[in-house]
């Protein structure tokens, strides 16, 4: 081999020896991309909180707010306005906006982990409708206590809406729908996120080519969820930003609610059990029940894929 042929190999060598330890250096993050992952880093903060932590922060959030309040004046502001903006277009509509944004966000997960089978999403949307029963029913109950337990400063006014009208003021157990509504809502919106939580984790099973065997499901019906988890997973995540959205919109309302003295501490936490007894009612008893009996709703992420075990 002469010196030049020596020489030359020698280079090569060099040339293809790596330095140990290094990787590659990735290219540049586009802006938009940087964004979304900011933003989903934030709605995992936001959402990814165990429910059960959450109720015991909103107990200890309403009494020391409540007590707070009795002692010292809080000084009135556009928010102690019953008619600011957001008690008008969002917390009255409340119900309505979780409708909105949770439906859509189960709309599409089921979509994918159910393999778009109909009958399996419609039992993921009947939590829902359970949720929308539970609203329909407390409300309706606490306009009831509110009017037979109570009494008008005129005695001529037998109901509180006579009674409001004529100016005059009704005196009754009036237990808060609001502290219901936005603990209700929220304690929902951090069930039903529990199956983005594990998002990464489905798509990483979709991949597993033993899927058929292990899970056992058709070829089609991996197919079907493995291209609309790739078609969807855009559309879930805004569903994820509106509803972090409403999930702190709830949470600031509350805080509200309690500071400025709309109801009495017994009234807030009467509101309080009971949106805590709808949530434990429907997620720790009816809705795991729900996949052995065909009508009951499924629990969140219920499915053949089982990736949320």
């Amino acid at each position: 081999m002469t010196p030049s042929n020596s020489s030359r190999n020698n280079q090569t060598n060099v040339t293809q020896k790596k330095p140990p330890g290094k990787k590659p250096v990735p290219g540049p993050t586009h802006l938009g991309h940087f964004m979304m992952v900011l933003m989903m880093k934030i709605c995992r903060t936001i959402l990814f909180v165990d429910p059960t932590v959450k109720v015991f922060i909103y107990f200890g959030l309403i009494t020391t707010l409540s007590v707070v309040s009795l002692i010292f004046a809080v000084p009135k502001s556009y928010l102690s306005n019953k008619r600011n903006v957001f008690n008008d277009y969002f917390l009255k509509k409340g119900w309505g906006w979780t409708l909105f944004c949770v439906g859509t966000y189960i709309f599409f997960t089921t979509l994918v982990y159910c393999s778009r089978d109909f009958s399996k999403m419609c039992k993921h949307g009947m939590r829902l409708v359970f949720g929308t029963f539970w609203w329909y029913f407390c409300t309706r109950m606490f306009m009831t206590i509110e009017a037979t337990a109570g009494s008008c400063s005129d005695s001529q006014h037998g109901n509180p809406k006579a009674c409001y009208m004529a100016g005059k003021v009704w005196k009754g157990f009036d237990i808060s729908g609001h502290v219901f509504l936005e603990i209700y809502c929220s304690l929902i919106i951090l069930e039903e996120l529990k199956t983005f939580k594990l998002w990464k984790k489905l798509g990483i099973l979709l991949d597993d080519e033993d899927l058929k065997d292990k899970r056992r499901l058709s070829a089609d019906e991996i197919a079907q969820a493995k291209s609309d988890y790739q078609i969807f997973t855009p559309y879930i995540k805004i569903s994820v930003v509106l509803v972090a959205i409403i999930s702190v919109l709830f949470d600031l309302m509350l805080i509200v609610s309690t500071v400025y003295p709309f109801h009495t501490l017994s009234e807030e936490v009467f509101g309080f059990l009971i949106a805590v007894l709808g949530w434990a009612l429907s997620y720790h008893i009816f809705f795991r029940s729900g996949t052995q009996h065909p009508v009951m709703p499924s629990s969140p992420g219920e499915c053949s894929l089982s990736f949320m075990k």
